[in-house]
């Protein structure tokens, strides 16, 4: 039978026990909210880097929450993030920091380039390609030697040539055992009708350059520029951008160029021929990032 003592004391066990459980719980939300967050990989864009449904952390201490206000933390290129486009396109995205404010982007068969200086691509990045081959068998065993999964890679063979993704590590090891390999380009290769893999119709392997601008950059809003600044104007700082004939107008006014309110960057998916970034949907604005990638689990 327990005495009053006992009961008291275990009643201030209890307390201490409910105290320590609600001081981890509010450790932890704010640790959430203001610090770090865990996402999960919504789509392939990112493969081989990540896979669908893999979980990543974030830092979110400079990008977003209350601490962002007071933030001079500057993106790099080659950063991974976490960020959000508009309400007209819900959810998160992953995707890698290519451009920068300031930089001029510029994509040529696949190849990017920063300022007319070709990048240095992670390992990660995958593009597909046609491996051309008098024997198939010698192919065949410089693909099983990388250990891939030809399947999960899109392995289709054809009379002359295999067509698989590759990242560049991939790559390397494959191109050092083959006749001829060759990046496909779904809008110049006269195979695309035979091959049409549906999710490779955002194929898209050049793009001509573009400057990414910054807070205080202004730009001429000619013709060939005004549809791709055009919308990120009319999405993030001035929504009554609007183009009449050649002739373009904001808040009413008839202008010829346009000074950026905000930061901005040029964002792009490892696995480049399935990717949709900002090859399609444009430019990101700063504080449309919630938090920089810091690790997989």
């Amino acid at each position: 039978m327990k005495t009053p003592s006992m009961k008291s004391r275990s009643r201030r066990i209890l307390q201490k026990t409910g105290y320590v459980l609600l001081a981890i719980v509010l450790i932890l939300f704010t640790l959430r909210f203001f610090f770090i967050d865990i996402y999960r990989i919504p789509s392939e864009s990112m493969m081989n880097k990540f896979m669908t449904d893999d979980y990543i952390l974030i830092n979110k201490t400079f990008y977003s929450g209350y601490f962002s206000r007071f933030s001079t933390a500057s993106p790099q290129q080659g950063d991974i993030f976490v960020f959000t486009i508009n309400k007209d396109i819900p959810g998160f995205f992953v995707k890698r920091c290519v451009g920068l404010p300031g930089a001029v982007v510029a994509v040529k068969n696949g190849a990017v380039s920063i300022n007319g200086q070709a990048v240095k691509e992670p390992l990660s990045v995958r593009h597909y390609y046609k491996i051309w081959y008098n024997d198939y068998q010698q192919v065949k065993a410089a693909i099983d030697r990388t250990g891939m999964d030809k399947l999960q890679n899109g392995y289709r063979r054809f009379s002359q040539y295999v067509f698989l993704a590759l990242d560049n590590q991939q790559l390397a090891q494959v191109k050092s055992s083959v006749d001829s390999i060759s990046l496909w380009n779904r809008k110049t290769d006269p195979d695309s009708s035979s091959i049409h893999p549906p999710e490779l119709s955002v194929n898209i392997l050049d793009m001509p350059a573009l400057k990414v601008p910054f807070k205080g950059m202004k730009i001429s809003l000619d013709q060939q520029y005004a549809g791709i600044y055009g919308n990120t104007i009319r999405m993030y700082e001035d929504s009554s951008f609007h183009v009449e004939g050649k002739d373009i107008f904001i808040a009413g006014k008839q202008v010829e160029g346009y000074t950026f309110q905000k930061d901005y960057f040029f964002m792009m998916g490892d696995n480049r021929d399935i990717a949709i970034d900002s090859r399609h949907y444009g430019l990101i604005p700063k504080d449309h990032l919630v938090g920089k990638f810091i690790q997989q689990f």
